[in-house]
């Protein structure tokens, strides 16, 4: 379940980047909320990028073989119905 948490997080911290640079470019905030937002929004990329960091070594590990060699294997599209 904690695997799912850090989806709804990274999708959460994602869309709140989103709003944070669209407030940015409408240019209405004063300097100081500003480098606020800013501020928040380093942060966030910062979180997004180690979280997608982990997932990609997770994978890198669940891809390995029994020797230790990494495999790749073309991921399938999910069904559209699951």
């Amino acid at each position: 379940m904690a695997t799912r948490k850090k989806s709804v997080d990274f999708e959460e911290s994602l869309n709140r980047l989103e709003t944070i640079v669209q407030t940015l470019e409408a240019g209405e905030l004063s300097l100081e909320d500003s480098l606020k937002a800013f501020e928040e929004g380093v942060k966030l990329t910062r979180e997004c990028q180690r979280l997608l960091k982990d997932a990609e070594q997770k994978v890198e590990v669940l891809s390995r073989d029994a020797n230790g060699q990494l495999q790749t294997t073309p991921l399938e599209p999910l069904d559209s119905n699951e």
